[in-house]
């Protein structure tokens, strides 16, 4: 009894410091932007409590293993060498990803919802175009090189965003364009990165995998949880879950359906799609060299 209390205060506590949502359980999914009491404020308290500590405390331990000063990993990302200058085809994908973003952005300003920016997706979009636009490779290198080598795990939120496309709430002129193109980008130019000399891979491993995980799961709670909590957007499904059938019907749950999913989608994007394209892409180079000589 006095336990159930304890997490009914709780709940209570945190409701109070939140947005001022529909009842429990009072959800449209004809609208993808707004958020609703789908779980509970207890539930979400709960998690909050248990899983940030978790996440936080995850990634950085993964992340010494990964990349930490004793590592590989670690001397590759800080390698310098010369650099070949950036060919045509990379200077357009910069211009087009420039120009998609810019469109979101003025999309959200519109419909005054910017902070959707912080949609992984859109950040991710962000992150190739400071990744490419790195002022020198030479400078700082381990910085873009760990943003790029970290994204090649994750790059399958665009491509199950592409299989199973949201577009609820996209009516602007252009906007459902946009969202494809921006999405086939954020696919694409990774694939072209990887397989150029311009820029460092490290080599797939379980350590790194388990960081690009756990530093996923952490921009979702706390960062994108609290913001969803605090403003009444559903930012990444933090509040609702997508309009898919399967994923309603377990309720509550759905998070840690999608949680574990996402931490299957590290390694099949990694080790089966991204690393097979790299060697593609080096047995290609080297076919060309010998029919050069």
């Amino acid at each position: 009894m006095a336990t159930a209390t304890m997490l009914d205060m709780l709940g209570d506590t945190l409701k109070s410091m939140t947005f001022d949502f529909p009842p429990y359980h009072l959800t449209d999914f004809e609208d993808s932007l707004g958020g609703a009491w789908f779980v509970s404020p207890t539930q979400h308290a709960l998690e909050l409590l248990l899983l940030v500590p978790l996440f936080t405390g995850l990634t950085l331990f993964f992340g010494n293993r990964a990349f930490g000063k004793h590592t590989e990993a670690y001397r590759l990302m800080n390698s310098k060498h010369a650099l070949p200058e950036a060919s045509m085809l990379e200077r357009i994908l910069v211009v087009l990803m420039i120009g998609s973003f810019g469109i979101t952005c003025a999309h959200k300003t519109v419909t005054q919802t910017l902070l959707f920016l912080m949609q992984p997706c859109h950040a991710s979009a962000l992150l190739l175009i400071i990744v490419m636009l790195w002022p020198s490779k030479q400078h700082h290198p381990l910085i873009p090189r760990l943003l790029l080598n970290t994204y090649y795990y994750t790059l399958w939120g665009a491509i199950l965003a592409l299989i199973f496309p949201d577009l609820r709430d996209h009516d602007m002129l252009g906007e459902v364009f946009n969202f494809f193109l921006e999405h086939s980008l954020i696919l694409i130019v990774p694939m072209y990165l990887i397989s150029n000399p311009r820029y460092v891979t490290i080599p797939p491993s379980l350590d790194m995998a388990l960081f690009s995980f756990f530093l996923y799961a952490f921009y979702h709670s706390p960062v994108l949880h609290l913001f969803s909590l605090w403003s009444g957007y559903n930012l990444n499904y933090s509040l609702v879950p997508p309009a898919l059938g399967f994923l309603i019907e377990t309720g509550p749950a759905y998070r840690y359906i999608m949680y574990t999913a996402a931490l299957l989608n590290m390694f099949w994007t990694r080790y089966l799609l991204m690393d097979n394209w790299h060697k593609l892409a080096r047995w290609t180079r080297q076919q060309r060299k010998l029919k050069a000589c």
